[in-house]
């Protein structure tokens, strides 16, 4: 924000500019805010928008007030507290237990390169180790 004005800008990096798929449940809620946002904005006149998270007057939302709401979902899930921005890592975590590839997830992360994301991760590569063994055996033996 520049003085009182919102200004969206482009990135610092070309490589920070990138697409992350979503799963299709988070496009489906996505959607279904965007559509609940244009029938307010049309019944209580705000200006339109673009971005789907907007203040109750149609507006970009304010990073205090993001991080208040955050902060109260937490408790009212009972999750203790963290920053909105450890999501990222939960994000990666929950991936590599999953099995997604390390260099997909590097390329979602925006990270220059898979062994940084290999080393910022490693700690949850060997959780996974018995279940790839597995994998590996039931190709060899079946």
């Amino acid at each position: 924000m520049a003085g009182s004005v919102w200004t969206f800008d482009d990135t610092k990096r070309k490589q920070s500019r990138r697409i992350v798929k979503l799963q299709n449940f988070v496009l489906k809620a996505l959607r279904a805010l965007k559509e609940a946002q244009e029938s307010s904005r049309e019944e209580n006149s705000f200006p339109s928008s673009e971005l789907i998270f907007v203040s109750a007057a149609g507006l970009p939302l304010k990073q205090g007030a993001v991080k208040r709401e955050f902060r109260r979902l937490l408790t009212i899930a009972g999750i203790r507290s963290v920053r909105l921005y450890d999501l990222r890592h939960t994000a990666a975590t929950l991936a590599i237990a999953a099995g997604v590839s390390v260099k997909v997830i590097s390329d979602q992360l925006g990270h220059a390169s898979i062994s940084f994301t290999l080393e910022r991760y490693s700690h949850v590569l060997p959780s996974i180790q018995d279940e790839a063994a597995a994998k590996v055996e039931q190709l060899l033996v079946a």
